[in-house]
Order: C-alpha cells, then structure tokens, then sequence
C-alpha cells in the first residue's frame, strides 16, 4: 500500500512538472517541448490511474488465506498468553511478598494493642468498667485500642485476599465458619 501511495505522489509530481513545461513550450511556441510535454502528462495521468487502480485493488483483496489468518489469531494468542503467565508469575511475586508484610502489619497492630492494654491496665492501673469521678458522677473504662488507618494488612484484606492471585501466591483458603443448629 505504501508503495502505491508513493508511486502516486511521484506521477501527481511528474504531471505537476509535465504543466509546467507544456506552459513553457506554449509560452515559447516549441512544438517539439510542446509534444514532449504532452506525451508527458498523458504517461503522468495513465500512471497514476493504473497505480490508483493497484490500489483499490489491495484495499479490496484478502492478503492472506482463511488458513494464514487462522494460524496467525493462534500465534497472536499464544505469545499474548505467554506474556500475560510471565506478568502474572510476577505479580505473584509481589503479592506473596505483600501478604508477608501484611502478615507484619498486623503483628504490629496486635503488638501495639498488647502495649497499650499493658500501659492501661497494668501500668497506669486503670481499673475496667464503671469508674467513679469526683463529682459524684461515673464514666466507662474501655480498653484502649491501636487504629492506624491504611495499613498493608488493611489494604491486603480489602484488595487482594481470596483473589486468584493471592491463591497462586500460597494464600492458603480461609476454613468455613462452623455454624450451630439449634
């Protein structure tokens, strides 16, 4: 196709230059320019008629056959395909690596917890439940509990957990909650 676009752009130049001689010769009253340059714009005009012709023809004509195109869908989707597993293995990668560290996210949580029932309860001895102020009235004593907004852990569960890549990475399924009849 690209070969034909070219060729007709040299036969639109070749008829451009072809006008320009025939005014030329007319200017000069060249009767041999004059014939010359007529011959030329009639091999410019058929040249670019029988390339547009070659065209319209590739623009029209099956360049491959049902079996080539078929063959080429199979291999199209077989090297997309090998490339989307090799992503994928990545990506297993990184989530195994993400679920470790959501697994220390939540170590964290727990640990932090665990400090502040401490501190709470055992080193500032705040007694639990209904604690009496002053004035004679009461308040509750809860316990204290870490909250850090976005964590791995938080971002792990919400996006990736029981997804089929997180079960590539070796997130192993959560057992069902036993339920008990009445």
């Amino acid at each position: 196709m690209q070969e034909y676009e070219e060729k007709i752009q040299e036969a639109q130049e070749a008829l451009k230059q072809a006008d320009t001689e025939l005014l030329a010769a007319e200017a000069e009253v060249d009767v041999d320019k004059y014939n010359k340059a007529k011959n030329n714009i009639w091999s410019a005009k058929h040249a670019k008629e029988l390339y547009l012709k070659q065209q319209a023809k590739l623009k029209q004509e099956q360049l491959v056959t049902k079996e080539e195109y078929n063959q080429l869908l199979t291999e199209i989707t077989q090297i997309a395909d090998a490339s989307h597993e090799e992503q994928n293995e990545r990506a297993v990668a990184l989530i195994s690596e993400l679920r470790e560290i959501s697994e220390e996210s939540i170590q964290t949580s727990n640990q932090a917890n665990e400090l502040m029932h401490l501190l709470q309860r055992k080193v500032y001895k705040e007694p639990e439940g209904k604690i009496p102020l002053g004035d004679g009235t009461t308040t509750w004593s809860s316990d204290k509990n870490y909250r850090y907004q976005e964590t791995v852990h938080g971002f792990y569960n919400l996006t990736i957990k029981g997804t089929e890549f997180s079960k590539r990475a070796g997130e192993e399924p959560e057992q069902p909650r036993m339920r008990f009849l009445k």
